[in-house]
């Protein structure tokens, strides 16, 4: 039974990151309103005190995938960035309520400086939360 994927641009031609609270690093291929984003939001520190945000697995980092916001806590195992490239290999749960391969690979046309920000962004964000949670591989 194979798992159906939504849709995904090949290549990613915009990154932009917001610290209002929650720090978010967002990636998408035109950041024109309504194009295909995928946003990852660090955990909320108070996650990681509360229980009930704890029980449900809220306590890590989010994955958001725009337009229609499919979300996901958790599931990113390896995370790689090279300058012309993004790949993230997630779990099979994650794949699946993002409507993503487990092996989603984009194609990064970026500036050298969108490039560093983000790698920093998701050394950021993927690195919040309970550590079970991180990638295997970050970055590389």
């Amino acid at each position: 039974m194979g798992a159906s994927h939504g849709f995904a641009p090949s290549t990613l031609r915009d990154v932009g990151e917001e610290d209002d609270g929650v720090y978010v690093i967002a990636v998408g291929d035109t950041g024109e309103p309504e194009s295909w984003q995928l946003a990852l939001m660090e955990c909320d520190e108070d996650a990681l005190e509360d229980p009930q945000e704890i029980a449900l697995g809220f306590d890590t980092y989010c994955l958001v995938v725009d337009p229609g916001q499919a979300t996901h806590y958790g599931g990113v195992v390896e995370c790689e960035v090279t300058g012309t490239r993004l790949r993230l290999k997630l779990t099979s749960e994650a794949a699946q309520a993002l409507a993503l391969p487990t092996d989603a690979t984009f194609g990064l046309h970026l500036t050298a400086d969108q490039v560093s920000m983000l790698k920093r962004g998701l050394t950021r964000v993927l690195t919040s939360g309970r550590s079970d949670a991180r990638p295997t591989l970050l970055l590389n």
